[in-house]
């Protein structure tokens, strides 16, 4: 199971929709032992089977028996289905309970949060960072979670308490909870989420439509394009469902974009290749800057990039030389792009020293690595 919590913060939870995302945080609840006893309902009956044999629950039932004196509940569904759902079960919760969700817009929900749950049922939205090109319960990981960054909605009115044991939740299962008002998060991940994969979308479809959807086009889409355009691999329907439920945000950071392009689409025409080569280097500098983690508001992360050969199994022995000398990855991501870093992949750690040591074990196996950042 893993490392246990002193005291459970939960007695029951439900979780409503088992995909990735449900199946991924009842795992992480279980291998933490955040919850006594995790129930799950999905609409899918064979769903809720591999959710039981996959361990992301310990029972399932349908709604009125899972929800029963469950002081928790996930609504783990794209936001539309989730604001219908409040509406159905607000009549089976009980007083005390924390009804929060894992949706990636917070202002549509949280409305029919407050119009429609009873009194005493405390609503904090939360929308964990993190998710995966797969769908599905079968895709689902109690370390997906695993030092993402988790922010936290509460609707006006809820108890202090109830934000405080939810940010508690986070932590227990090794997540960074940020606070934070719904409208302020539909704005800023309109920016840096949505906008982003809008974007892919759109770039993608550049290169098909111009490409004439040649063979050479999709051969010569290398790193860069290919780690540029990877989100538009996402599930289509969810990603409709935030894109209708934070239109108003997303058309504002389209319209900012569109200004950004027509700006640098001047610079071309008007070939002023200083300020062309200045919006670079303020690009550069801004992209350069932001960490893997937020500076002052959560844990800094050491980072080692190390070059590999293209070999069978070369992650898993660089993975097993630094866990045989006690050393924790915190991260691991794999750098596809090719002009920054090489084929190479980054690994973080939470400690300067281990970061260090691990240097050190790498680089007498002969592996070409350094520090970055």
């Amino acid at each position: 199971m893993g490392e246990q919590s002193e005291i459970p913060l939960f007695v029951k939870c439900c979780i409503i929709g088992l995909g990735l995302m449900g199946g991924s945080l009842g795992m992480a609840l279980g291998r933490y032992g955040v919850v006594e006893e995790r129930w799950g309902y999905d609409r899918h009956e064979n769903v809720m089977e591999e959710a039981r044999n996959r361990d992301a629950v310990d029972r399932t039932g349908e709604l009125p028996a899972a929800l029963e004196a469950a002081d928790l509940v996930v609504l783990a569904l794209p936001v539309r289905q989730a604001t219908e759902m409040v509406r159905q079960i607000a009549p089976l919760l009980k007083p005390g309970a924390v009804v929060t969700d894992l949706g990636s817009t917070k202002r549509t929900l949280l409305d029919a949060m407050n119009r429609w749950l009873p009194r005493g049922v405390a609503a904090v939205g939360g929308h964990p960072m993190a998710g995966s090109e797969k769908a599905g319960i079968q895709a689902a990981d109690p370390l997906l979670l695993e030092n993402a960054v988790y922010l936290l909605t509460p609707a006006a009115g809820a108890p202090r308490q109830a934000v405080t044991t939810m940010e508690k939740m986070v932590r227990a299962i090794k997540a960074h909870p940020i606070v934070l008002e719904a409208e302020e998060h539909d704005q800023l991940v309109a920016l840096v989420s949505h906008l982003p994969h809008l974007l892919a979308v759109a770039l993608v479809n550049t290169a098909r439509h111009a490409g004439g959807e040649k063979d050479l086009v999709r051969i010569l889409a290398g790193g860069g394009f290919r780690d540029t355009t990877r989100i538009a691999m996402g599930n289509t329907a969810v990603w409709y469902d935030i894109f209708s439920t934070n239109s108003c945000h997303l058309k504002e950071a389209l319209q900012r974009f569109q200004e950004e392009l027509k700006a640098l689409w001047l610079l071309l025409e008007k070939e002023e290749e200083g300020a062309a080569r200045m919006a670079l280097e303020e690009a550069k500098a801004f992209r350069s800057a932001m960490p893997y983690h937020g500076k002052g508001m959560l844990p800094e992360i050491f980072q080692l990039i190390l070059v590999l050969p293209d070999l069978p199994g070369i992650i898993g022995k660089v993975a097993t030389l630094v866990g045989d000398a006690g050393l924790n990855i915190s991260e691991i991501e794999v750098l596809k792009n090719r002009e920054e870093d090489g084929g190479s992949i980054r690994l973080g750690f939470s400690l300067l020293e281990e970061r260090d040591q691990a240097l050190q074990i790498l680089e007498n196996q002969g592996f070409r690595c350094w520090k970055k950042g």
